[in-house]
């Protein structure tokens, strides 16, 4: 039989366990649309000659830039919430 410590452990665990997925599961939500809001600015920037041919270079960057910064979050939660299981198996 576990005791209420155990039992704390558990729902802590477990939290960090939905913490770190919706960490993960939000950060690519957000790139999506942070990327689809971009686009829409970067498709006007397109269609004015003066900013044309500079757009898709500027877009190209911006985009790989946000989009390591956002994979970087769901990572770090992800591996977070790996060391955390594993840390539970080792009990």
């Amino acid at each position: 039989m576990k005791t209420g410590n155990e039992h704390g452990h558990e729902w802590w665990l477990g939290l960090a366990d939905v913490l770190t997925h919706g960490v993960a599961q939000g950060a690519g939500k957000l790139e999506r649309v942070h990327l689809s809001i971009a686009d829409e600015t970067f498709n006007v920037l397109a269609r004015v000659p003066v900013t044309r041919p500079w757009s898709e270079a500027v877009r190209t960057t911006h985009h790989s830039v946000s989009r390591l910064s956002y994979r970087s979050v769901a990572a770090v939660a992800n591996g977070a919430g790996n060391l955390l299981r594993g840390s539970e198996k080792r009990r």
